[in-house]
């Protein structure tokens, strides 16, 4: 026990208890002397989207929108115009070919009613008219019977109207008044009618 005396072993126990307390010391406060570092996560963040600035409100915009759709339904309107328009010329151009087929027909029908008169016949005519002047009207309308309507019109032409008369009238009312017979009295007196003024002005200078 001598050695516990010595002064090295005190100074040596001494040395090792100071280290010794030192050692737990660090080792308690290791953590707060050195604190690990942590890794942190990679965090990427976004950033809200700014809203979009308009140039104009909404309510200039809905006045657009009603602008639109205006003109839209305009246009939609004149192109129902155009289209009725467009049937009406169809149908009054079917008419119009209607009416001109209706008045060429009606031309050619009147062009064949029409007696036309050379100037070689009307001496002859006019004797004939004179010859059946003197003869009795039912004497004049049997003759009549044997010939063509256009030479009936052409004699007619040549004599005068009270005496045409009535030998129309006793054609038509002749044997009872046969149907045929009527028909053929308003028929010659229709061609005489249709006589051009040109023809008549021409005979009259003949005559």
């Amino acid at each position: 026990m001598q050695i516990l005396s010595k002064p090295w072993f005190i100074a040596a126990l001494a040395l090792f208890l100071m280290l010794g307390t030192q050692f737990l010391a660090l080792k308690m406060h290791w953590a707060e002397l050195f604190p690990e570092k942590k890794q942190s996560a990679l965090v990427v963040t976004r950033d809200e989207p700014q809203a979009f600035a308009w140039g104009f409100s909404s309510e200039e915009i809905y006045s657009l929108q009603d602008e639109l759709k205006s003109r839209i339904r305009l246009y939609e309107i004149r192109e129902e115009e155009l289209a009725a328009y467009e049937s009406r010329l169809k149908a009054d151009r079917a008419e119009i070919e209607e009416i001109k087929e209706q008045v060429e027909l009606m031309r050619e029908e009147l062009m064949d009613g029409i007696v036309k008169l050379e100037s070689s016949e009307t001496e002859n005519l006019k004797r004939l008219a004179k010859t059946y002047a003197n003869l009795t009207p039912d004497a004049t309308i049997k003759i009549f019977r044997e010939l063509d309507d256009a030479t009936v019109v052409k004699i007619l032409f040549f004599m005068k109207a009270d005496l045409v008369g009535t030998i129309l009238q006793e054609m038509a009312t002749a044997d009872g008044g046969i149907a045929e017979q009527v028909k053929r009295a308003a028929r010659i007196s229709d061609m005489l009618r249709l006589f051009t003024d040109n023809t008549k002005n021409n005979l009259q200078r003949n005559i």
